[in-house]
């Protein structure tokens, strides 16, 4: 399993790690599929996006295995 990258800070999220990702498709569509490592890099990227109403899920990477 590969290593995400977080899209705000850009800090390592290591395999087997918990991710928050964007709820809004834009965000998760095509190759673009944002991940952040957590909730605070999360809400700095909610201003910019210009998204109409935001929400995040907690992907925990250590129960899918």
């Amino acid at each position: 399993m590969a290593s995400l990258v977080c899209a705000t800070c850009r800090k390592l999220i290591p395999p087997g790690a918990s991710a928050i990702r964007c709820t809004v498709a834009s965000c998760n569509t095509g190759r673009l599929k944002l991940r952040f490592c957590s909730v605070a890099c999360w809400e700095k990227h909610v201003p910019t996006a210009r998204h109409r109403k935001a929400g995040y899920v907690v992907e925990d990477k250590s129960a899918a295995e």
